[in-house]
């Protein structure tokens, strides 16, 4: 009895997971609407570089766009990880970066934005 006790525990725990994600990403449209595209576009660069396919590409690589030195040679990608470390606190990650935004610090609006450039970019 104890082990479908447990098992009944995690089963609503992971369907509580999934349920924040997917209002997590229902959100992402207009957060990124909000917190990103005055800079960002995902299929033009503007002030900061298009965000189309960032979840995977390396870090500075958009090519015709002049980054800091820092993320210039950073030699990593962006994955969701460091998305969401980014996003808490971009000159934290990256102190010479020139993008002026103090990051987002509630989870769930990285989180958003990290599921819309997942699923649109």
């Amino acid at each position: 009895m104890q082990y479908l006790t447990h098992l009944f525990a995690g089963s609503a725990m992971l369907a509580i997971g999934f349920a924040a994600h997917a209002a997590d990403c229902a959100n992402g449209p207009q957060v990124f609407q909000t917190k990103c595209s005055a800079c960002h576009a995902l299929d033009a660069d503007r002030v900061g570089p298009h965000l189309q396919g960032v979840v995977g590409r390396p870090i500075g690589a958009v090519k015709g766009y002049t980054y800091s030195s820092d993320l210039a040679g950073a030699n990593d990608t962006w994955s969701l990880e460091r998305l969401d470390h980014w996003l808490t606190a971009p000159a934290r990650m990256f102190p010479e970066t020139s993008m002026a935004f103090g990051g987002l610090r509630k989870a769930e609006e990285r989180q958003a934005v990290i599921c819309y450039l997942q699923n649109h970019g």
